[in-house]
């Protein structure tokens, strides 16, 4: 298998067309409704929670099998069927489109894949085995959980980036400043209550 490149899509407002409308379905269309995309499932099957979606006016249902123009004018194409033929046929209009094709369980036919994603805001971290050990992604996702600083650190960063924009401080010595930074914010974040000056325990009352 070729190399991935690890890319993050803005896809709010685009559209996205995802075949089959079954369990796994389902999850796909709210992780993409979620992130704003526009959404159309085409399935001769659908099952409740799309339904639901569809006659909430989340998305477009169109309860036919997949024909090859149903890729026409879609950023990305979601194919998630369970049949070996349709998953093969959706793969080739995708190519023929040059249309990117997530095919779920599928990675014969995929020409990108969902990673196992945390979002912990703004961090967000994707994890893929190439479509070929999901549950591994799933395991490496709740360690990577455990590992993710609070969001503290995050806003020190934010901070400090913006301090280096305005005073011009070189690459160089941003890393080892937010080194320094973020042991502090450690030390802050761990010490008890009493420790901290009052003015900063009034702040966070």
């Amino acid at each position: 298998m070729s190399s991935l490149l690890p890319l993050f899509l803005k896809l709010g407002g685009r559209a996205v067309l995802v075949v089959g409308a079954g369990e796994i379905a389902s999850r796909k269309v709210e992780e993409l409704l979620g992130v704003g995309a526009v959404v159309t499932v085409v399935s001769p099957a659908v099952a409740p929670p799309i339904a639901e979606a569809a006659r909430q006016g989340r998305l477009r249902l169109v309860e036919r099998a997949f024909e090859r123009g149903d890729v026409d004018g879609a950023w990305l194409v979601v194919a998630c069927t369970g049949d070996t033929d349709v998953q093969r046929g959706v793969a080739a209009a995708c190519d023929a489109a040059r249309v990117f094709c997530v095919a779920v369980d599928d990675p014969s036919n995929a020409s990108a894949y969902f990673g196992s994603v945390l979002r912990r805001p703004p961090v967000v971290v994707a994890m893929s085995s190439s479509g070929e050990a999901p549950a591994l992604t799933r395991l490496m996702r709740e360690v990577f959980e455990a590992a993710l600083p609070p969001a503290s650190w995050v806003e020190a960063a934010k901070a400090l980036r913006e301090a280096w924009k305005r005073d011009g401080t070189p690459m160089s010595a941003r890393f080892p400043a937010l080194l320094r930074a973020l042991g502090a914010e450690s030390r802050r974040d761990d010490a008890p209550v009493d420790d901290v000056p009052d003015d900063e325990q009034r702040g966070r009352g």
